[in-house]
């Protein structure tokens, strides 16, 4: 194919993917609002709304036929010969608190458990700008500044009016600015990178997003 050809298969195909992306960004980013509005009671809720939030109720027109349900004696058995039980299966997957954490020590409990940026931005979003506030109100641990900017930066759906929300919250925690000092270069870069996305993205007060990049950038 000559390379001044377009391809308006691979153009439709690549618009489709970006249409698909933006939709499925959209439906998540509301189920997120929806389940902090709900007041749900756990982290495993909210993120069970937001997982399911591509789901359509079924209708009365809609008829499963086809499917056959069988409801085991021993719900927590394994039907595999051998396996784990459903309670020693969970010992591998991640486990938060039934509650908004509380203290600092609780949120650290949690957040170590969490393994990918999605899952961390999530139970920000879950804990709220807030409670972060009062959990932090004393200080926050040791490190822990660094990991919440970079799990703020990696998450490709990160909104930047929250994630300013919680950058500017944590510039009001105890002992804030001995964290910064402890920040590596690599975190103070990314610090510089979500401030930037907040300039570019977010439409809030250039006077107050100044304000508070000077307290982690200064």
């Amino acid at each position: 194919m000559d390379k001044d050809t377009i391809d308006f298969n691979k153009l439709e195909r690549e618009l489709e993917a970006a249409v698909e992306a933006d939709a499925k960004y959209n439906r998540e980013n509301d189920a997120k609002f929806r389940a902090i509005h709900q007041k749900v009671a756990s982290y495993d809720e909210f993120r069970d709304i937001v997982l399911a939030s591509h789901l359509k109720p079924l209708e009365k027109k809609d008829k499963i036929n086809d499917m056959k349900f069988q409801q085991p004696w021993n719900v927590h058995a394994d039907s595999t010969p051998g396996g784990k039980s459903a309670s020693e299966r969970e010992t591998n997957q991640i486990k938060t608190s039934e509650k908004v954490p509380s203290t600092s020590h609780e949120f650290s409990k949690n957040w170590k458990r969490l393994k990918t940026s999605a899952e961390k931005y999530d139970f920000l979003s879950f804990v709220g700008v807030e409670n972060l506030e009062k959990i932090f109100k004393i200080e926050i641990a040791f490190g822990l500044l660094g990991e919440i900017v970079t799990a703020l930066l990696l998450n490709e759906n990160s909104n930047c009016e929250f994630i300013f929300n919680v950058l500017e919250t944590l510039s009001r925690c105890g002992r804030f600015q001995l964290s910064v000092e402890f920040l590596s270069k690599k975190e103070s870069k990314t610090i510089s990178d979500l401030f930037d996305r907040v300039d570019k993205e977010a439409d809030i007060d250039i006077s107050r997003v100044e304000t508070v990049k000077k307290k982690y950038l200064n």
